[in-house]
């Protein structure tokens, strides 16, 4: 970056995104279900709860490591590329250290931000539900913004180091190279999304072959007498003051045992889904939703509640099972 005299010098700002497939999730489903299929005994389920534990622990380890060496090497191929001198002549520079150090730092951050953006985004707007907003997303916040954020660093470290930025080559070399890389890494990105939702289908098909069965009805204390409620009658299970109500399409309302928590296991296959940490909604009991400025959802329901909304974390996975 500094090299004027001895070197004709190669100055980008790169990132690679690696992304690893994590089906922890999908690897405890499948152990459960090995235990309800074939009856594994407590002893065994521990010795293979702690091997799944095991390779987790192995592949975070192996993610990190071969995070920390691609950047490592890009942020150097940076400095090298286009370079027609030797390492001993480098060496005997004092911008070549000042480079190395640069393309280091700007490589690691625009990396660390890509792979925290690319997080958020896939549970915020994931691109099988809400494709062009993630892609108007992508485009923004993945290309254009660090784009220039990184140029505009490149500008100030040629500043401090006296290179004028007539004599430089950063709008012939540096911004196109740039731009053609972050879209390689918005790329790969998308296609490691891809590929996960992929591998997650395939696994859920070849391991659910008999979900289990939905509830038929709720049994209900009322008064002295225990009633059972049909579960196409239940609209809302609803915590509240620590007490878990059912409230019926006609307007009843049932004491409860137990936690919404585990009210929503025993509901997790009959059409109910958990809106927020208070209410658990069968699918009927909804009549509209409603956008809000701060990007969350207002839920209208046939029976009467109080104002309810869901999370803007939530809000993709809530579409997804709306509409199913």
């Amino acid at each position: 970056m500094g090299l004027q005299k001895h070197c004709k010098t190669q100055r980008t700002i790169g990132a690679v995104e690696i992304v690893v497939v994590n089906l922890n999730h999908i690897k405890n489903n499948v152990t459960l279900q090995r235990i309800a299929r074939d009856g594994m005994t407590d002893s065994s389920f521990t010795q293979e709860h702690i091997s799944n534990n095991t390779v987790v622990v192995s592949q975070k380890l192996t993610k990190a490591v071969l995070w920390l060496i691609t950047y490592f090497l890009i942020a150097l191929s940076f400095v090298f590329f286009a370079n027609d001198n030797t390492f001993q002549e480098l060496l005997q520079i004092p911008s070549f250290y000042t480079d190395i150090i640069f393309s280091i730092t700007i490589t690691f951050v625009v990396g660390f931000y890509l792979r925290k953006l690319n997080g958020k985004l896939n549970q915020e707007y994931p691109w099988f539900e809400m494709f062009k907003a993630r892609l108007l997303k992508q485009a923004v916040l993945g290309v254009v913004l660090p784009l220039c954020l990184a140029m505009s660093a490149e500008v100030i470290y040629l500043y401090s180091i006296d290179i004028p930025l007539a004599k430089s080559s950063i709008i012939n070399l540096e911004l196109p190279l740039a731009f053609i890389f972050l879209l390689l890494v918005n790329f790969v990105s998308l296609a490691s999304y891809l590929f996960s939702h992929k591998q997650t289908v395939i696994i859920k098909e070849q391991v659910i072959v008999n979900p289990p069965k939905s509830l038929e009805y709720i049994n209900v204390q009322k008064g002295l007498l225990e009633e059972r409620i049909e579960l196409k009658n239940c609209a809302l299970i609803v915590s509240s003051s620590k007490l878990v109500w059912l409230h019926t399409f006609s307007g009843e309302k049932y004491r409860l045992q137990g936690t919404l928590e585990e009210w929503e296991e025993k509901l997790r296959y009959s059409g109910f889904y958990r809106i927020n940490r208070q209410y658990l909604s069968a699918h009927r009991a909804i009549q509209s939703v409603e956008p809000t400025e701060t990007r969350k959802l207002k839920v209208n329901f046939v029976v009467p509640t109080e104002e309810v909304y869901i999370s803007k974390a939530n809000v993709a996975d809530f579409k997804q099972w709306w509409k199913q």
